[in-house]
């Protein structure tokens, strides 16, 4: 009886052993996760285009995320796109910027149940072009010293042709209308 029980035990033992390996070693892995597109440094606006490769077999969850960067340090996500991806062959995704304020972030890469990431730091976005507020170099007019220099302060050489021709105009409209008007005063004035 003694020797019954110590093969059933050793056949428990050993069924434990085996469903612990096989739990413990998913048969479906990946071995790496690299972001190839956008490098660190890189400015963007819009949508942001992410590609990458991840090795290994089977399809895999990818989540992709952006974090604002602040000190070197990747903070929480304001920003995030999951999708299947197959393992030995690459993957891009978008994300829309547009949603997030402008600044630098980290893009974070995350697979096989994270296990895997990857991090590409120092993405800078701009998008205050796409947004409207973007502020156009202004120049100052110098200071007048002098009456001539004060004329050409007042009057930039570009402007210079625009203002003669307005001025011509305007002259121009005055005599028309002088004109018009010494005629129709001397009409009432040869009524008998």
């Amino acid at each position: 009886m003694l020797h019954t029980h110590a093969l059933r035990l050793g056949l428990v033992t050993a069924a434990l052993s085996s469903s612990l390996v096989l739990v413990a070693s998913p048969g479906i892995a990946a071995d790496a996760l690299r972001i190839t597109t956008p490098v660190s440094g890189t400015v963007v606006s819009g949508e942001l285009y992410i590609a990458g490769t991840i090795a290994g077999d089977g399809e895999h969850e990818l989540t992709l995320e952006l974090a604002p960067q602040q000190l070197g340090e990747c903070g929480t996500a304001v920003a995030s796109t999951t999708t299947t991806v197959s393992a030995g062959r690459g993957f891009s995704a978008l994300v829309d910027t547009l949603t997030v304020a402008d600044g630098t972030y980290c893009l974070v890469a995350v697979a096989d149940r994270g296990r895997l990431s990857d991090v590409q730091a120092d993405i800078r976005i701009d998008n205050a072009i796409l947004r409207g507020y973007i502020q156009l170099p202004t120049e100052s007019l110098p200071e007048p010293t002098d009456g001539a220099s004060a004329i050409e302060a007042a009057v930039p050489a570009e402007s210079g042709p625009i203002i003669a021709i307005a001025a011509f105009a305007l002259a121009g409209l005055l005599a028309v209308a002088v004109a018009v008007y010494g005629i129709v005063s001397g009409r009432r004035t040869m009524r008998p």
